[in-house]
């Protein structure tokens, strides 16, 4: 069971264990793109949580005694925030340096709190850690992957036991579940540390619409397109060509005898004074 709540216009669904009282909305950096991710801070639990709207054109919902129209429905999903860090860690890949030097972000301020979100524990699955009160960290590409296959594993593990089936397929092998799960886990990571994840697990993820590129056309010959263009030539006789067929009317005015008679044209002529 979730606990649901209003917070201004929208509708919030969390963990019954997240306290609603106690918390704030923080704008982090999505680890996957470079754009914006609206989380739920527990200060509670120390916890993150990902807000994910369900919008809906006709909509109400129960809460408590109220009834609620037009309204938004969030919902709040785990966040882990090593999935956070990764992103950053990228920017600087050669050297060792501070936890706090490495969330510096003047775009996205509040991600200073993974500071003390994130312990050397933690740190180590994605880095290597050098002992000491500052958190001095390096990325370590090997070690990320290590933990990434494992989420991956736990993600495909959930979705087998809980019966999750994407598609009309019921009946799915564990490395169609493991394919699924690594989509599901390349949502939270860049685009060119999923390829590496995915080389690793030996899956293959279908590749995004806009990657696409379009098919080149064939060359065409100029001068075949131009005989192309050019009207098929008549084989019929020549004056035959625009030939019509003649009502019965034009066919009688046809066969009267006219030798001897004015032409019409005739009695149309300027009178001479």
């Amino acid at each position: 069971m979730g606990t649901a709540f209003e917070s201004n216009s929208a509708v919030c669904i969390f963990p019954d264990e997240c306290s609603k009282s106690e918390g704030q909305i923080l704008k982090l950096m999505h680890p996957k793109e470079n754009q914006t991710c609206i989380a739920y801070f527990s200060t509670e639990t120390k916890s993150l949580f990902e807000l994910l709207s369900v919008k809906e054109k006709y909509i109400s919902w129960f809460v408590d005694d109220n009834v609620l129209g037009d309204t938004q429905l969030k919902v709040g999903t785990p966040l882990d925030p090593i999935f956070m860090i990764i992103p950053y860690l990228l920017r600087n890949v050669d050297r060792y340096s501070p936890l706090a030097q490495i969330l510096v972000d003047e775009k996205y301020p509040s991600v200073i709190i993974l500071e003390d979100l994130l312990s050397e524990s933690d740190l180590s699955c994605v880095a290597n850690v050098k002992p000491s009160l500052d958190k001095i960290i390096k990325f370590n590409k090997e070690k990320t992957l290590n933990w990434l296959s494992e989420k991956v594993d736990k993600v495909a593990a959930a979705m087998k036991k809980c019966g999750v089936s994407p598609g009309f397929n019921s009946t799915l092998s564990d490395k169609e579940y493991k394919k699924y799960a690594c989509g599901i886990v390349s949502d939270y990571i860049s685009r060119s540390l999923s390829v590496d994840l995915q080389e690793k697990l030996g899956v293959k993820l279908s590749v995004d619409c806009d990657e696409e590129k379009p098919a080149k056309k064939p060359k065409l010959n100029h001068r075949v397109d131009q005989d192309a263009c050019k009207p098929a030539k008549s084989s019929m006789p020549k004056g035959k060509e625009k030939a019509q067929k003649l009502t019965k009317g034009q066919k009688q005015l046809a066969s009267v005898n006219t030798k001897g008679m004015k032409s019409m044209s005739s009695f149309f002529k300027k009178v001479e004074k």
